[in-house]
């Protein structure tokens, strides 16, 4: 199957099995959320984040099928392509050195309209690292290293294979 099959599948996918939401309650309800909580949510944000990467993984492997191993450049681009169709984010770049990928991204459904001091896109951290396992079989830890929350300009996600 080629990559332009491979789009075409994941964009139909999203279409048929997602849901269309407006981001405005789901922002506030993320907001509300982080400024209820107490210490110890970003641990249960990340996994929960991690299994839901974990399920897109899989959706994406179908995608893929069995043709032979992905590569990591190509990984990257599906995974691109279906947070960007999802509306969760727009990666604008990604940087790969070794066992370590640097992903950036702009309008993170996380940390949009949002203030905070630290990174706030602790679900998306954990997808792209339940992601990355479930598509190269290896163990993933993500990292958000700067946040659009923070008032940077994107928010940048430091993945290292373990």
């Amino acid at each position: 199957m080629n990559n332009e099959e491979i789009i075409e599948k994941i964009d139909k996918f999203l279409k048929e099995e997602g849901v269309i939401i407006p981001k405005g309650p789901i922002k506030e309800f993320y907001s509300q959320l982080l400024k209820l909580s107490g210490i110890g949510l970003g641990g249960l944000l990340n996994l929960s984040g991690k299994k839901a990467g974990k399920i897109a993984g899989s959706y994406i492997r179908d995608f893929i099928g069995n043709e032979g191993k992905t590569n990591r450049e190509e990984i990257l681009n599906y995974i691109r392509i279906f947070l960007t169709d999802a509306g969760i984010c727009n990666v604008v770049a990604c940087k790969i050195d070794g066992n370590k990928i640097i992903l950036t991204a702009k309008n993170s459904l996380f940390a949009e309209g949002m203030e905070s001091r630290k990174p706030v896109c602790t679900p998306l951290s954990g997808a792209l690292s339940g992601a990355f396992e479930e598509l190269t079989n290896g163990k993933w830890e993500c990292k958000e290293i700067e946040c659009q929350a923070q008032g940077k300009n994107y928010c940048i996600f430091e993945l290292v294979e373990k």
